[in-house]
């Protein structure tokens, strides 16, 4: 029931702000879409559960464990750099290269937010943070109607209740 109620919610808020289709417009393939979703769904859910009991069953301190984290997500990012299209510039330029204030803080945001997300489920659970994660997009879909001018719809906040 709830896989089918995230499933709708998703849909009222994609048509809310659906636009007319051009004819240049690359045609979409809606049963890839789905597939896509419930996949990701999927998988979120399990790797969820799986970081759950990891956490609480193992006795490696949370701590610990970011830190593995972040070492094999160090090598999985540096492989993507130093193979992607962009790796002749950042030998020549430097990794930093670009970075202002704005990436500075997303960066320090996103670490912050995985160290909030370890602790959730180190001392709640993973339907805690599943109910966080929602209240967090809420917030922000509040957030840029005050900020971006982002236009709330009926069907947007049906879709996304």
């Amino acid at each position: 029931l709830s896989l089918f109620l995230l499933g709708t919610g998703v849909y009222l808020v994609q048509q809310s702000s659906t636009t007319s289709v051009g004819d240049d417009q690359m045609k979409e393939n809606s049963l890839v879409g789905l597939v896509a979703v419930l996949s990701a769904c999927a998988t979120s859910g399990f790797a969820g559960v799986y970081f759950e009991k990891v956490l609480k069953t193992s006795k490696v301190s949370v701590w610990m464990r970011n830190i593995q984290l972040a070492g094999f997500g160090f090598v999985i990012g540096y492989g993507g750099v130093i193979l992607g299209p962009d790796a002749s510039a950042v030998k020549e330029n430097g990794f930093f290269s670009g970075y202002n204030w704005t990436v500075w803080a997303a960066v320090m945001l996103n670490s912050l937010g995985g160290l909030v997300v370890a602790v959730v489920v180190k001392y709640a659970d993973n339907v805690v943070k599943g109910f966080a994660t929602s209240i967090s997009i809420l917030m922000t879909c509040v957030v840029s109607y005050f900020f971006f001018g982002f236009e709330i719809t009926a069907q947007f906040v049906l879709g996304a209740v």
